[in-house]
């Protein structure tokens, strides 16, 4: 049998993804566009035999998952990366080997990954010089950042940003009680994790340390006492901060419908450079091709080089930023 690889986009509803123009465009710039192929597969359930059928298939090459499925998905693998273990959600599927179950017969070993993270970090590395980027703390000594939000998407964040040596991280959420989860979950221990509930709770001394935040709220007009605060927080912070001397700051809006969405306008009115959340896209699109077609154990898969995966990664970049209408949407250094 011809040697053959399927991928897909667990969720609902993803009718207007970009995931498969970004991993096809990835697979077609490698050659690989014959035998790999990245389709949607829409589901209300993850639980649904469809899903449990294509999670068995001899091609199955591996998967994104998205909501609602981030954290249902956990029950169905076999292993789960560091940061999954950590942050509780994943987004990806990998194939790890193969498990041996009744009667002789074989099947995928699935291990859940989280390439949010990976997101995270490329997109906010990339708005600082290159030298920079490899540092232990990239953005530099005692420095800390903000995150908006308090979903699943918050918690990679928390995650990602300490793994870049910032801290404190401050909270700004609509809901109080949301909040205190994330502080209190034993994962988080190790961090410092500051709510950031009201206006006046921020400080000079904090204004000059704050190195970059992201943005993790859906775009759209407030309407509860909650969310109008939660951009009253978010523009003092930017204003006290944005019109400091050195790098402007930049902030990672998450949410890329629209792709200037209400916190990418605030930010920038106070100084601040945005970036918009279709490069966080790229960057942990690339991330599981990485570890689809270069960590997997498939003994059957394709030799391929840094170089092609880079190439790689640039194609499905530019594709995917036409698509967005958004051709560069990274912060830009002075």
């Amino acid at each position: 049998m011809d040697y053959k690889r399927e991928f897909y986009l667990f969720g609902a509803p993803i009718q207007h993804s970009l995931s498969p123009m970004a991993h096809n465009t990835a697979f077609d710039s490698l050659g690989l566009s014959s035998s790999h192929s990245f389709k949607l597969h829409e589901t209300a359930s993850f639980s649904d035999p469809s899903v449990l059928a294509l999670l068995r298939s001899p091609t199955f090459g591996g998967a994104a998952v998205t909501m609602p499925h981030k954290v249902a998905a956990l029950s169905v693998m076999d292993a789960l990366g560091p940061e999954v273990l950590e942050i509780g959600s994943m987004n990806t599927v990998v194939v790890t080997g193969t498990i041996g179950e009744a009667g002789g017969s074989r099947r995928a070993r699935l291990e859940g990954r989280n390439t949010d993270v990976d997101g995270i970090k490329g997109a906010l590395l990339s708005s600082l010089p290159e030298e920079e980027r490899g540092r232990d703390k990239p953005f530099g000594e005692g420095r800390s950042a903000i995150i908006i939000g308090g979903g699943g998407t918050t918690r990679a964040a928390v995650y990602a940003l300490s793994s870049l040596g910032l801290s404190p991280l401050y909270l700004i959420n609509r809901d109080p009680a949301e909040t205190a989860a994330i502080i209190s979950t034993p994962a988080f221990a190790r961090y410092d994790l500051r709510a950031l509930e009201r206006e006046g709770d921020w400080t000079e001394d904090e204004a000059e340390r704050v190195a970059c935040g992201v943005g993790a709220i859906p775009s759209f007009e407030p309407q509860t006492e909650g969310e109008r605060n939660v951009y009253r927080v978010a523009e003092r912070v930017f204003a006290s901060s944005g019109s400091r001397p050195g790098r402007k700051r930049p902030l990672l809006e998450m949410a890329y419908k629209p792709h200037v969405t209400l916190m990418y306008k605030l930010a920038a009115k106070h100084g601040w450079s945005p970036i918009g959340g279709i490069e966080a896209l790229i960057h942990q699109a690339a991330a599981q091709d990485r570890l689809w077609l270069v960590d997997s154990p498939d003994e059957r898969r394709p030799t391929l080089s840094a170089e092609q995966m880079a190439a790689a990664r640039r194609a499905a970049r530019d594709k995917v930023r036409e698509a967005a209408g958004a051709p560069d949407a990274r912060a830009k250094r002075p």
